[in-house]
């Protein structure tokens, strides 16, 4: 057959007897832009991506995907409860957060409330602790992001026990203590709510050449973690997804890899001498 020519029982669009049809506006309408509460953001976003009204609590949002996470939750509408280990870095991101959130918005009528918290993740006085705090202030919580995490490159030969159980504390036992306690406190209220948990590829795959196998059996925990707590909270409308990232370029990936810090640095000296 002559390249190019498709075969007759071709379903491809070249195939004269194939018809496409496509629905018409009435029957499929485009979803109308919604520019906040009473038309007070200048932004426009689709009425489902709002978040106006909502609290949501980020752990590990003072730097990193946390950071920018929370960012975003900040610019669709939200109050925001900021939760580290570093109280004092999460509270110079919240004045940060908030000019950032009026210049983007200079008509805004109502500033979300952004508030930094502190707690150990792995610790369950200080997650209750946290919780009842967030509630004093807040009065309540719609929503979870579990961002607080750390890896290690350590062999597994050689890695001491107790970094193991460290890291799983933070990884793991930390996303689990918040999970529960937000759907508690959502099942308490018989209100519905989302729970997103920070996972990582490497919950799925190996990554080479590094060794980092507590890392990856942690963030696989945490994977399947997301999925039977989704079936297990299903009843009471509580959503839970597992979101996985690849490498990004924060503190968690360059700490590492001092060689990406250098370029990176050599490349900022040469911006600043231009």
């Amino acid at each position: 057959m002559p390249p190019g020519v498709p075969p007759k029982r071709s379903y491809s669009r070249t195939d004269a007897a194939v018809r496409v049809e496509y629905p018409e506006h009435h029957e499929l309408p485009a979803s109308k832009p919604l520019i906040g509460q009473g038309g007070q953001f200048s932004k426009p976003t689709l009425a489902s991506l709002s978040l106006e009204g909502k609290t949501i609590v980020i752990t590990g949002g003072a730097r990193g995907l946390g950071l920018v996470m929370g960012q975003g939750i900040v610019y669709s509408g939200a109050d925001l409860a900021i939760v580290d280990l570093n109280k004092d870095e999460a509270q110079s991101q919240v004045g940060q957060l908030t000019d950032a959130f009026k210049r983007e918005n200079p008509n805004s009528q109502k500033i979300p409330r952004v508030t930094a918290h502190y707690a150990d993740v792995a610790d369950q006085d200080s997650v209750t602790k946290c919780i009842a705090e967030i509630l004093s202030i807040h009065h309540k919580i719609d929503g979870l992001v579990t961002s607080a995490g750390f890896t290690e490159n350590f062999d597994a030969i050689h890695y001491p026990i107790e970094r193991m159980r460290k890291l799983w504390g933070v990884n793991v036992d930390g996303t689990y203590l918040f999970a529960v306690a937000v759907a508690k406190h959502l099942m308490e209220r018989e209100a519905p709510g989302s729970i997103v948990v920070i996972g990582s590829m490497s919950g799925a795959i190996v990554n080479v050449p590094q060794p980092q196998a507590p890392y990856n059996a942690a963030k696989a925990a945490v994977r399947h973690l997301a999925a039977s707590l989704a079936v297990e909270w299903a009843h009471a409308g509580i959503r839970v997804n597992c979101i996985s990232p690849g490498y990004m370029l924060t503190a968690l990936y360059v700490i590492p890899r001092p060689s990406i810090q250098l370029e990176t640095n050599r490349q900022q000296n040469a911006e600043d001498l231009e």
